[in-house]
Protein backbone atom coordinates (compact mmCIF):
# COMPACT_ATOMS: atom_id res chain seq x y z
CA UNK A 1 0.00 0.00 0.00
CA UNK A 2 1.00 3.47 -0.91
CA UNK A 3 1.70 6.44 1.25
CA UNK A 4 -1.20 8.13 -0.49
CA UNK A 5 -3.25 5.03 -0.16
CA UNK A 6 -2.71 4.59 3.50
CA UNK A 7 -3.38 8.63 3.96
CA UNK A 8 -7.00 8.19 2.22
CA UNK A 9 -7.95 5.30 4.30
CA UNK A 10 -6.66 7.15 7.54
CA UNK A 11 -9.19 9.98 6.58
CA UNK A 12 -12.23 7.63 5.90
CA UNK A 13 -11.37 5.56 9.13
CA UNK A 14 -11.39 9.34 10.87
CA UNK A 15 -14.32 10.57 8.88
CA UNK A 16 -16.67 7.87 9.91
CA UNK A 17 -15.70 8.09 13.43
CA UNK A 18 -16.53 11.31 13.61
CA UNK A 19 -20.25 10.96 11.77
CA UNK A 20 -20.81 7.89 14.34
CA UNK A 21 -19.43 10.33 17.42
CA UNK A 22 -21.93 13.23 15.91
CA UNK A 23 -24.65 10.49 15.79
CA UNK A 24 -24.50 9.36 19.11
CA UNK A 25 -24.12 13.04 20.77
CA UNK A 26 -27.24 14.18 22.08
CA UNK A 27 -25.76 17.67 22.97
CA UNK A 28 -27.56 20.50 21.83
CA UNK A 29 -30.80 18.74 21.34
CA UNK A 30 -33.04 20.64 23.64
CA UNK A 31 -31.64 23.86 21.24
CA UNK A 32 -32.64 22.66 17.79
CA UNK A 33 -35.89 21.01 18.97
CA UNK A 34 -36.99 24.35 20.60
CA UNK A 35 -35.82 26.16 17.57
CA UNK A 36 -38.23 23.57 15.76
CA UNK A 37 -41.20 24.59 18.45
CA UNK A 38 -40.91 28.40 19.22
CA UNK A 39 -42.50 29.93 16.23
CA UNK A 40 -45.38 28.06 16.43
CA UNK A 41 -45.29 28.61 20.16
CA UNK A 42 -44.75 32.20 20.45
CA UNK A 43 -47.50 32.26 17.50
CA UNK A 44 -50.40 30.84 19.66
CA UNK A 45 -49.18 33.13 22.59
CA UNK A 46 -49.65 35.83 20.54
CA UNK A 47 -53.27 34.92 19.47
CA UNK A 48 -53.64 34.25 23.11
CA UNK A 49 -53.31 37.53 23.83
CA UNK A 50 -55.11 39.69 21.04
CA UNK A 51 -58.12 37.45 21.66
CA UNK A 52 -58.12 37.78 25.19
CA UNK A 53 -57.56 41.83 25.07
CA UNK A 54 -60.32 41.91 22.56
CA UNK A 55 -62.59 40.23 24.73
CA UNK A 56 -61.78 42.88 27.91
CA UNK A 57 -62.36 45.48 25.68
CA UNK A 58 -65.62 44.19 24.13
CA UNK A 59 -67.47 43.73 27.53
CA UNK A 60 -65.66 46.86 28.30
CA UNK A 61 -67.40 48.65 25.16
CA UNK A 62 -70.59 46.46 26.24
CA UNK A 63 -71.06 47.94 29.44
CA UNK A 64 -70.15 51.73 28.82
CA UNK A 65 -72.83 51.92 26.19
CA UNK A 66 -75.46 50.13 28.42
CA UNK A 67 -74.76 52.93 30.66
CA UNK A 68 -75.46 55.63 27.84
CA UNK A 69 -78.72 53.67 26.32
CA UNK A 70 -80.26 53.25 29.67
CA UNK A 71 -81.13 56.85 29.82
CA UNK A 72 -82.92 56.20 25.93
CA UNK A 73 -85.13 53.53 27.49
CA UNK A 74 -86.05 56.07 30.45
CA UNK A 75 -87.10 58.92 28.24
CA UNK A 76 -84.29 60.85 30.09
CA UNK A 77 -82.16 61.23 27.13
CA UNK A 78 -84.47 62.08 24.74
CA UNK A 79 -86.21 65.17 27.51
CA UNK A 80 -82.72 66.34 27.79
CA UNK A 81 -82.10 67.13 24.38
CA UNK A 82 -85.85 68.09 23.96
CA UNK A 83 -85.81 70.41 20.56
CA UNK A 84 -82.41 69.53 19.08
CA UNK A 85 -82.90 68.47 15.75
CA UNK A 86 -78.77 68.40 14.40
CA UNK A 87 -78.04 64.78 14.39
CA UNK A 88 -74.28 65.23 14.92
CA UNK A 89 -75.25 67.71 18.41
CA UNK A 90 -77.55 64.83 20.23
CA UNK A 91 -75.15 61.82 19.07
CA UNK A 92 -72.18 64.10 20.56
CA UNK A 93 -74.23 64.67 23.72
CA UNK A 94 -75.41 60.52 23.98
CA UNK A 95 -71.26 60.35 23.28
CA UNK A 96 -70.51 62.21 26.56
CA UNK A 97 -72.80 59.96 28.19
CA UNK A 98 -71.23 57.19 27.17
CA UNK A 99 -67.59 58.16 27.61
CA UNK A 100 -67.89 61.18 30.32
CA UNK A 101 -66.96 64.83 29.47
CA UNK A 102 -63.33 65.56 28.53
CA UNK A 103 -62.07 66.85 31.61
CA UNK A 104 -62.96 63.72 33.67
CA UNK A 105 -63.39 60.94 30.75
CA UNK A 106 -64.34 57.19 31.90
CA UNK A 107 -61.51 54.53 32.29
CA UNK A 108 -61.57 52.24 29.45
CA UNK A 109 -59.85 49.66 27.71
CA UNK A 110 -60.48 51.41 24.08
CA UNK A 111 -60.14 54.60 22.84
CA UNK A 112 -63.79 55.84 23.95
CA UNK A 113 -63.25 59.52 21.99
CA UNK A 114 -62.83 57.05 18.65
CA UNK A 115 -66.31 55.60 19.24
CA UNK A 116 -69.24 56.02 16.40
CA UNK A 117 -72.63 55.72 17.66
CA UNK A 118 -75.90 55.21 15.53
CA UNK A 119 -79.05 55.40 17.12
CA UNK A 120 -82.13 53.63 14.37
CA UNK A 121 -85.78 52.80 15.57
CA UNK A 122 -87.65 49.66 13.78
CA UNK A 123 -91.43 48.96 13.75
CA UNK A 124 -91.03 45.66 15.20
CA UNK A 125 -88.52 43.32 17.23
CA UNK A 126 -88.12 41.23 14.14
CA UNK A 127 -87.29 44.25 11.83
CA UNK A 128 -84.80 45.81 14.06
CA UNK A 129 -81.44 45.59 12.28
CA UNK A 130 -77.78 46.80 13.44
CA UNK A 131 -75.90 49.00 11.66
CA UNK A 132 -73.20 48.34 9.67
CA UNK A 133 -70.00 50.38 10.48
CA UNK A 134 -67.58 49.29 7.94
CA UNK A 135 -67.98 49.25 4.37
CA UNK A 136 -66.15 45.88 3.41
CA UNK A 137 -65.29 47.73 -0.27
CA UNK A 138 -63.28 50.36 1.27
CA UNK A 139 -62.20 48.90 4.37
CA UNK A 140 -63.03 52.03 6.02
CA UNK A 141 -65.69 53.62 8.33
CA UNK A 142 -69.35 53.20 6.43
CA UNK A 143 -70.10 56.71 5.61
CA UNK A 144 -73.51 56.77 6.84
CA UNK A 145 -72.22 55.25 9.97
CA UNK A 146 -72.62 57.55 13.09
CA UNK A 147 -74.44 60.06 11.68
CA UNK A 148 -77.79 58.80 12.16
CA UNK A 149 -80.62 59.54 15.38
CA UNK A 150 -84.10 58.27 15.56
CA UNK A 151 -85.37 60.55 18.43
CA UNK A 152 -87.46 57.84 20.64
CA UNK A 153 -91.22 57.96 21.65
CA UNK A 154 -92.44 56.29 24.68
CA UNK A 155 -92.58 52.71 23.37
CA UNK A 156 -90.25 52.31 20.54
CA UNK A 157 -88.48 49.94 19.26
CA UNK A 158 -84.80 51.49 19.52
CA UNK A 159 -81.77 49.74 18.11
CA UNK A 160 -78.13 51.40 18.98
CA UNK A 161 -74.94 50.24 17.71
CA UNK A 162 -71.43 51.46 18.72
CA UNK A 163 -68.12 50.85 16.80
CA UNK A 164 -64.65 51.55 17.96
CA UNK A 165 -61.12 50.64 16.25
CA UNK A 166 -59.36 48.58 18.20
CA UNK A 167 -55.60 47.91 17.53
CA UNK A 168 -54.24 44.64 16.51
CA UNK A 169 -51.27 43.60 18.31
CA UNK A 170 -50.73 40.33 16.87
CA UNK A 171 -52.22 38.80 14.05
CA UNK A 172 -50.82 35.62 13.88
CA UNK A 173 -52.30 32.23 13.54
CA UNK A 174 -54.83 33.48 11.24
CA UNK A 175 -57.04 35.40 13.16
CA UNK A 176 -57.28 37.83 10.37
CA UNK A 177 -58.39 40.71 13.27
CA UNK A 178 -57.80 43.29 10.78
CA UNK A 179 -60.90 44.67 9.32
CA UNK A 180 -59.88 48.34 9.39
CA UNK A 181 -57.66 47.65 5.74
CA UNK A 182 -57.28 51.63 4.26
CA UNK A 183 -57.63 55.35 6.32
CA UNK A 184 -56.74 56.41 9.70
CA UNK A 185 -57.29 53.14 11.14
CA UNK A 186 -55.60 50.33 8.66
CA UNK A 187 -54.55 47.49 10.34
CA UNK A 188 -57.15 47.95 13.30
CA UNK A 189 -59.94 45.65 14.25
CA UNK A 190 -62.98 46.58 15.24
CA UNK A 191 -65.49 46.15 17.99
CA UNK A 192 -69.06 46.89 18.14
CA UNK A 193 -71.84 46.19 20.29
CA UNK A 194 -75.77 46.82 19.85
CA UNK A 195 -78.11 47.05 22.56
CA UNK A 196 -81.73 46.62 21.04
CA UNK A 197 -85.27 47.20 23.73
CA UNK A 198 -88.16 49.02 23.83
CA UNK A 199 -88.39 52.54 25.30
CA UNK A 200 -90.42 52.94 28.71
CA UNK A 201 -93.68 54.82 28.69
CA UNK A 202 -92.31 57.99 30.02
CA UNK A 203 -94.32 61.02 30.68
CA UNK A 204 -93.84 63.86 28.49
CA UNK A 205 -94.84 67.64 29.47
CA UNK A 206 -95.75 69.73 27.34
CA UNK A 207 -94.82 69.55 23.58
CA UNK A 208 -93.01 65.91 22.29
CA UNK A 209 -89.21 65.52 22.65
CA UNK A 210 -89.22 64.19 19.41
CA UNK A 211 -90.17 66.88 16.22
CA UNK A 212 -91.79 64.59 13.56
Amino acid sequence: MTGRERLTAQYRETAGCLLKRLGRDAAGAAAVEFALVALPFLALCGAIIQITFQIWATQNLDRALQNAVRTIFTGQFQLDTAGQTDPATVLAALKTRMCGPASSPIAAVFNCQSVKIDVATASSFSAAAASKPIDTATGTWNTSFGTNYKCAIPGTIVIVTAAVPFPTFFNLMGLNTRQFTSGSGAGSSLLTSTAVFRTEPYQIVGASPCPS
